[in-house]
């Protein structure tokens, strides 16, 4: 093997040790390209659409998420930042969410408890978010611990539609459960008596999702596959 096709083969090694696209909304940009990495915190290093026109349309209840993803598992968050040149996503859509298998997943309508209690901290509400841009950063984790990022950015539309089910399915094998704290975990009804103080069962992502799949809020499955 020549040193240039090794060059190659580490690359490619690269691509698939580190690897999640954002589908729709449509990233911001191709975080695989030269000068980008999704290592890079908050959106890969690819900057925040100018083109309103390249924004997607999101419903202002939450909208659609579709990602192609290559780890057999990943801790999954998907957080907001209201305006232009976000430089906090203080929305926390999505936590505590383990995605499972390799391929296409879809979120139907992503977070929309979270984001009406995000909204109403801040003194908003679904009807006056209409009209405003906004990004979301989408954060995978997988076994090695580091943490991908990427972004999509989008303005909200109080008229847009979610993705219909036939462009929002999970490929076969991909779904996801939600992450509850290992101490929260019941015997017979009853909480655990040996778990420390104050653990208590997350509302995570199961509660407030609608993936395309079916998920399955098995306790302590996830932590159990870490």
């Amino acid at each position: 093997m020549g040193f240039k096709s090794f060059v190659t083969l580490l690359t490619l090694l690269g691509l698939v040790s580190a690897h999640f696209q954002i589908e729709y909304p449509y990233w911001r940009g191709d975080s695989f390209a030269a000068g980008r990495s999704q290592w890079t915190f908050p959106c890969a290093g690819v900057n925040e659409t100018t083109d309103i026109k390249n924004r997607t349309q999101w419903p202002t209840t939450g909208g659609s998420i579709r990602l192609h993803v290559s780890h057999p598992w990943a801790l999954t968050y998907v957080n907001l930042g209201i305006g232009t040149n976000v430089s906090s996503f203080n929305i926390s859509l999505v936590t505590q969410f383990n995605q499972t298998g390799n391929g296409t997943f879809c979120l139907k309508e992503t977070g929309k408890a979270a984001l009406a209690a995000g909204l109403a901290k801040s003194g908003l509400d679904a009807k006056s978010l209409d009209g405003k841009q906004a990004s979301l950063q989408i954060i995978q984790i997988a076994s090695t611990g580091a943490s991908l990022f990427n972004c999509a950015d989008i303005t909200f539309n109080a008229t847009a539609a979610l993705l219909p089910d036939n462009e929002c399915s999970n490929s076969t094998g991909v779904s996801g459960v939600g992450i509850v704290n290992a101490g929260s975990q019941t015997i017979g009804g009853s909480p655990n008596a040996t778990t420390s103080a104050g653990a208590t069962k997350s509302s995570g992502a199961a509660a407030v999702l609608k993936p395309a799949g079916l998920l399955a809020a098995v306790v302590g499955v996830a932590v159990g596959m870490m």
